[in-house]
């Protein structure tokens, strides 16, 4: 786990990458408290830190520029501003595609975060594409002024990498978020140039979102249908020590149609694996618990099994008001 409620930006800069490139050449130590929180709140809020990758190289690791780069920060943090800007112009020769955007590249140095209870500098790379219109109300002397300010929602989602420094024996540790499942391959692969460190959480992970995602999609389905069947998908994971898919289809499915079974094997086949707890735990978070009504009325179901759903939910259809229903049934109010 990694808490930085204690941190401290100590230097950061910010640089232009897009169709040219325009470098910062100063670092700026000690921001004030509200720009601090905001740039940590831009490099940390959206980070997943359940899955970790670590840089590579198929020869030497020493071949790998981001590891070299930001190790030598670590390493030497007056090296910051030039280490920086080979980050930069790294960034800027991995992003030539059309469909990627320009924006503004910021790094940021982070001190005495926690990792496992443990002090860690951490470097935060941010590349931020979209701006947006905020106003600035300021009452001055009980003289009240708006301005349109053009500026950056550090709430909002972009493509981040947050790296950990574990030592000098130890590889750092990494982690990242994209903005779009599409610009993984050139912010992971091109980029970064990062792998999984555990294959069996990832492969995990993939596996039960691929299964949702077929769940949720899949039109022959009532919603009762479909939340006992996530349910038995939950149940298979946890009660297995391996994912494969054609026992997943036999034993979560009572009937599945040829062209239904090849969809879910197209989809998934690529992630069998022995079973991770650890992305078992993060997969409850997400999966469907509620049926959500045009009528504003959500309906939250914990049921674990899909016989259970169908008898304490009934669907049907009432001709006088021409609505769809749910009957609930239950013993008592709790």
């Amino acid at each position: 786990m990694l808490d930085v409620s204690e941190s401290k930006l100590t230097q950061y800069i910010v640089h232009f990458v897009g169709d040219g490139l325009v470098l910062g050449e100063e670092s700026y130590q000690q921001p004030e408290m509200m720009l601090e929180a905001a740039f940590t709140q831009l490099a940390f809020n959206k980070i997943d830190i359940e899955e970790q990758f670590e840089f590579f190289h198929e020869t030497d690791i020493n071949l790998n520029e981001m590891y070299t780069y930001i190790t030598g920060i670590f390493k030497q943090t007056d090296s910051f501003i030039e280490q920086s800007k080979n980050i930069a112009t790294h960034l800027h020769s991995a992003s030539g595609h059309p469909n990627i955007k320009n924006g503004e590249l910021f790094i940021g140095l982070f001190e005495n975060c926690l990792w496992n209870m443990e002090a860690k500098k951490v470097l935060a790379i941010v590349k931020m594409e979209d701006k947006e219109i905020f106003l600035d109300v300021k009452n001055d002397q009980n003289k009240m002024s708006v301005n349109g300010i053009d500026g950056i929602n550090v709430r909002k989602l972009n493509n981040l990498a947050v790296i950990v420094d574990m030592g000098a024996d130890a590889s750092p540790a990494v982690f990242i978020k994209t903005k779009k499942k599409e610009d993984v391959v050139y912010w992971q692969e091109r980029f970064l140039k990062i792998k999984v460190v555990d294959e069996h959480f990832h492969k995990t992970n993939l596996a039960l979102t691929e299964c949702k995602k077929y769940i949720l999609k899949e039109e022959s389905y009532t919603n009762t249908e479909k939340l006992g069947l996530l349910n038995k998908t939950l149940d298979y994971f946890r009660n297995e020590e391996e994912f494969q898919v054609n026992d997943y289809i036999d034993k979560v499915f009572d009937h599945v149609e040829s062209t239904q079974k090849d969809v879910i094997i197209n989809s998934v086949k690529p992630y069998e694996t022995a079973i991770s707890e650890i992305a078992i735990a993060k997969a409850e978070k997400t999966f469907k618990r509620k049926i959500k009504l045009d009528t504003n009325i959500e309906i939250q179901v914990n049921v674990q099994n899909i016989e259970q759903v169908n008898e304490l939910i009934e669907i049907g259809f009432d001709e006088k008001t021409n609505r769809n229903y749910y009957k609930i049934y239950f013993h008592e109010e709790v």
